[in-house]
């Protein structure tokens, strides 16, 4: 089946993101290659070997939320580019000469001024600082994936190990808000950046950490958020959750987010270097991420008959 894609990663098999004699999936789901790509028209989507249908990515669907502060966030970062314009010396010279120019070659609508071509400069704030943001959030998580992979208490014992290409750099907070958490809490951690699916609901996505209680045999998923968290991250955790349980058959009790920003918020304490959220209900949460799937179908169809 032809596709238009840009492919972002491929799992061809899910061990290799699993620590040997920690947990497997089960016969008829191991071993299936996995492609995570970005289609034609954007947006993220999954292929599993054997299925003859694409998977909805579990970060898109979660997309269609609103989320609380994000429209004055963007008013924000628009004003912000704004401001970075005009500090520019002869912006203002040079917004009037592109409105002339504009209104030159206009057939009609020869409003252009230099406030219009200011407005259009600024309408990319909000992008820049998403692009910027995402591009953190890549490749701390890239970080945080080297570290889990191995053994954490070694890198914890020998931190000098990073200490070149990460610790003075503009992911210290990431990194030592990670080895906190780990100190804190009797987690062992199984899996990193693992992609999982859900056959029977036709979603998939990458889960940023597996990991179990010593000495319990119940799962826990953790997504690791390098900026703000949002209500719908615990649909999206839910949703790993449930289809890690459905590959694995071994139970997942608890669902995550640990959250280290890229810079703490004003309202942590001093000493404070990360925060977990922990779900409420996986199954209640899941429940909503499945009625925000059918809604963003719903959507995508024509609602009225012509």
């Amino acid at each position: 089946m032809a596709k238009e894609m840009e492919l972002s990663a491929i799992q061809h098999n899910e061990q290799d993101r699993i620590k040997a004699g920690t947990i497997e999936f089960i016969d008829e789901y191991r071993g299936r290659r996995v492609n995570q790509y970005t289609g034609a028209r954007g947006g993220r989507h999954y292929e599993v070997e054997g299925y003859q249908f694409d998977f909805s990515s579990v970060t898109s669907v979660t997309g269609i939320v609103n989320k609380f502060g994000i429209p004055d966030y963007y008013k924000r970062k628009g004003i912000e580019k704004a401001i970075s314009v005009m500090a520019q010396p002869g912006a203002q010279e040079r917004l009037a000469l592109s409105a002339t120019l504009k209104n030159e070659r206009a057939r009609k609508h020869k409003n252009n001024t230099w406030q219009t071509e200011l407005y259009e400069e600024a309408k990319s704030g909000p992008q820049d600082a998403m692009d910027i943001a995402a591009n953190f959030g890549i490749e701390a998580h890239a970080i945080i994936e080297r570290i889990a992979m191995a053994e954490v208490s070694q890198v914890s014992e020998n931190y000098e190990i990073f200490h070149e290409s990460v610790v003075e750099s503009e992911f210290a907070n990431i990194m030592s808000g990670f080895l906190a958490w780990y100190r804190d809490n009797d987690l062992q951690i199984l899996a990193s950046e693992l992609m999982v699916y859900h056959p029977a609901y036709k979603y998939a996505g990458t889960i940023d950490l597996v990991c179990r209680h010593e000495g319990t045999a119940d799962l826990v998923v953790i997504d690791v958020k390098t900026g703000g968290v949002f209500d719908e991250a615990a649909m999206q955790i839910s949703a790993y959750a449930d289809a890690l349980e459905y590959l694995t058959n071994d139970p997942v009790s608890e669902a995550w987010v640990l959250q280290l920003p890229r810079e703490r918020p004003d309202k942590w304490d001093a000493d404070k270097l990360y925060e977990v959220h922990k779900v409420k209900s996986i199954p209640a949460y899941h429940d909503a991420f499945i009625s925000a799937m059918q809604l963003q179908e719903r959507l995508k169809e024509e609602a009225w008959i012509t």
